[in-house]
């Protein structure tokens, strides 16, 4: 099963066309569309129906138990080969692995894989590479060859290798947002504004590659505030906004939890919060995968320093060794702080300076649109069930 969701291709009977005479075949579906797939055959697979991969369905759109007209088909070796293809990559699940993938071999390992397929602009493929995640491949554009050229009398050679372009220098990286969030099933009834604002603000940096960040000196929003009365949302969206990014499963703290009896453990705590998010820094750098942290009541442990009563300063110690870790000496890049409080006005001025918490959002009461719209939601949850 693993074989056959890795290659573009569709099981039929060898008894409906045979292999060494049908290779490829032209697929037509009851709107009029036409794709070309890649033909293995199974003498246990029944005859006069045929069985496709998953991202062959999801590309092709096409439904279980569907009629579909199939043809054979041939390629005109003259402007149908392939001398260049370019493909976009990215995981097939979310929140995977982020060790660096080595592309040359990555190369390599999809033309051992991918001979002789067939290749549209747009299709889907799903990729194996070396017993590690599966990757999801989209063909973004091709260049036939010109077999003149590569031969000399016309005709292919089947010796001659196809080549996998990317980019050089450039790093293999996950994108920041996953790919099958549906914006329209956040369930933020009335915050759309807000979380628009949110995204620009604190995510525009992150779409970039590295490279492109270091050039253009480019600084990633490392926190972000949400303040407002209680009920108001604030923990859905911090939800949503950890669900919705190709990062970490988000780390989730209430804010009196970090405090603890013991002298030294309270910033401790802080500490081993940050800890993953050090040691991938430290060996991946700039390739990092996204760490999040969401603080709720962040007013717990982040109030003004001096305002507690006390000779033990076990807060100030706190706030000072969270400032540390989100712009101390050794700041770190790829991580995302999330605080939620609904009094702004007892959080230290010095966590909510630029570098910091600098993204700070009101989440007040919905008007009556935000209203409408948070009904709306509540409506099709119910209804969903």
């Amino acid at each position: 099963m693993k074989s056959l969701m890795s290659t573009p291709i569709h099981v039929i009977n060898e008894k409906d066309f045979p292999l060494d005479k049908v290779r490829h075949v032209e697929v037509t579906t009851s709107t009029n569309r036409k794709y070309v797939f890649t033909l293995r055959g199974c003498q246990r697979f029944p005859s006069g129906q045929i069985g496709f991969s998953l991202p062959m369905r999801k590309w092709a759109e096409l439904s279980l138990n569907q009629t579909l007209e199939v043809r054979p088909y041939t390629f005109n070796p003259n402007i149908q080969y392939i001398a260049k293809i370019v493909l976009d990559v990215d995981f097939l699940d979310k929140k995977t692995t982020l060790e660096p993938y080595d592309t040359e071999k990555m190369a390599t390992e999809f033309v051992r894989n991918f001979c002789k397929q067939a290749f549209t602009v747009g299709q889907m493929l799903a990729f194996s590479f070396q017993d590690m995640k599966i990757l999801k491949l989209i063909v973004r554009e091709m260049e036939a060859a010109n077999i003149e050229q590569v031969t000399g009398n016309g005709k292919p050679c089947e010796k001659e290798q196809l080549k996998l372009d990317y980019s050089k220098g450039m790093t293999a990286r996950q994108s920041i947002i996953n790919p099958d969030w549906d914006f329209q099933k956040m369930g933020i009834g009335g915050l759309d504004a807000e979380f628009n604002a949110i995204f620009r603000r604190a995510f525009a940096s992150r779409v970039f590659p590295p490279e492109f960040v270091q050039q253009l000196g480019l600084k990633h929003v490392r926190g972000i505030l949400l303040y407002g009365p209680p009920g108001t949302g604030k923990t859905l969206m911090a939800r949503q906004i950890g669900q919705m990014l190709n990062a970490r499963e988000p780390k989730i703290v209430n804010g009196p939890q970090i405090l603890d009896k013991y002298v030294g453990e309270s910033e401790a705590n802080i500490r081993r919060l940050f800890a993953e998010a050090e040691e991938e820094e430290k060996r991946l750098g700039p390739n990092s995968g996204l760490h999040i942290i969401i603080f709720d009541e962040i007013d717990a442990i982040c109030k003004a320093r001096g305002s507690v009563a006390g000779n033990t300063g076990v807060h100030d110690t706190v706030v000072n060794q969270l400032l540390a870790k989100i712009d101390g000496v050794e700041s770190l890049n790829n991580i995302l702080v999330i605080g939620m409080t609904n009094r702004k006005d007892m959080i230290d001025e010095a966590l909510i300076r630029p570098g910091r918490l600098e993204v700070q959002m009101e989440i007040g009461l919905p008007d009556e649109k935000g209203r409408s719209s948070d009904l709306k939601h509540s409506y099709c949850t119910y209804e969903g069930t």
